[in-house]
């Protein structure tokens, strides 16, 4: 395991020393800890980076006098972020705001920061992309007096075996965690069922997409006979 950060006198022209002393000196870790006034653990942390990554510091380190703590600014753009998009994961959030805003910190703050804002990690309640709530409420008042037990509903569903979502989030604690999402991917098998307030009375399943010619194939055959 490599340590984020040598001992203050472990400069960059000593550490490029202790990759001379070993590679063209042969000298061993304890005579160049012995030279450079250091551990030995820090001698074979140089020379494991070096020979993993060919340079002498740590190219994963933070920076000394970086932040360690986000602001109520920071606190925000997180909370944005999520609410944005919830399925988004501890490391993409870091990416984000380093990319976003400059900031640099680790993967635990991150998560102290996302709980700090009441927020759980909790699976998804996916909601249609395509609802449109102002013809839903508009259906509703124009058909409002009708029994529900005089309606058939007929419309097609959709499952889809290689889907690769998300199925966890962040949301607030207490609240579902919903996303908006178009629900097809890869190949679809539709499901055309009859509904009532009863349930469901016909069922018909597809593999790929209903058209016009199933739909009335459909009627005939099956809701016909009902």
């Amino acid at each position: 395991m490599l340590h984020s950060a040598m001992a203050p006198h472990t400069t960059t022209e000593m550490r490029e020393r202790m990759v001379f002393w070993h590679s063209e000196l042969g000298k061993s870790n304890s005579e160049i800890a012995l030279l450079a006034s250091c551990s030995e653990r820090t001698v074979c942390d140089v020379l494991q980076i070096h020979r993993d990554y060919g340079v002498v510091c740590n190219p994963f380190a933070q920076p000394r006098g970086g932040r360690r703590s986000l602001d109520t600014s920071d606190l925000n753009y997180i909370s944005s972020l999520l609410a944005a998009n919830p399925c988004l994961y501890l490391d993409e959030l870091q990416d984000q705001l380093a990319t976003g805003r400059g900031i640099h910190v680790s993967i635990a703050t991150i998560s102290c920061a996302v709980r700090s804002l009441a927020l759980s990690h909790k699976r998804i309640s996916k909601a249609a992309l395509e609802r449109n709530e102002l013809l839903r409420a508009t259906w509703l008042a124009e058909y409002d007096d009708i029994p529900a037990d005089y309606f058939v509903w007929l419309d097609e569903s959709s499952v889809d075996d290689r889907t690769n979502q998300r199925t966890n989030g962040w949301a607030a604690v207490g609240r579902a965690c919903v996303r908006r999402a178009t629900f097809i991917r890869g190949q679809r098998y539709s499901i055309l069922p009859a509904l009532t307030s009863d349930g469901i009375i016909a069922l018909d399943i597809f593999e790929g997409s209903v058209n016009k010619e199933k739909f009335i194939r459909f009627l005939k055959e099956d809701l016909v006979c009902i």
